[in-house]
């Protein structure tokens, strides 16, 4: 079992965010946690079921394992609340909200990544200090835990 990528892991989800796929959280979810088929999770959500199981195995690499993907899936969608799309869809093509730029849905990670660094960085601080805070309530928890057994 390896071992968590937490930076490239909410770094690849705080730019799937921006980037204007906020539902794959959602949809890995249902795949990952909740056990729902591939096709009926892709359908769903307007993707293909091989795009979706290159996000999970993506997900699955950063986290370590499959199994530490499940755990981590919910927490992902927990820190990542409140943080919203730049780019956006506009009839049939894609807009930047912070610049303007009219973009394909293939180009809009790119543009994100190169033109917005400033966005991405402070999304990927909000998610990774709100992550610090589900890991010291965990902590709590456990020890609670722990000590009612006692």
């Amino acid at each position: 079992m390896r071992k968590t990528d937490t930076k490239a892991l909410i770094n690849y989800v705080a730019l799937k965010i921006l980037g204007g796929s906020d539902f794959i959280l959602e949809a890995l979810h249902e795949y990952l946690v909740k056990g729902e088929g591939p096709a009926t999770v892709a359908y769903k959500y307007g993707i293909s079921k091989h795009q979706l199981r290159g996000y999970a195995q993506r997900i699955i690499e950063k986290s370590g394992s499959e199994q530490k993907a499940r755990k981590i899936m919910p927490i992902l969608i927990e820190i990542s609340k409140g943080i919203e799309p730049l780019v956006v869809k506009k009839g049939d093509s894609f807009v930047c909200k912070a610049c303007g730029a009219k973009l394909t849905k293939d180009d809009a990670e790119d543009h994100v990544r190169k033109e917005h660094k400033d966005e991405l960085k402070a999304a990927t601080s909000i998610m990774s200090s709100r992550l610090e805070e589900v890991k010291q309530r965990l902590q709590v928890q456990k020890a609670v835990i722990l000590s009612a057994a006692q």
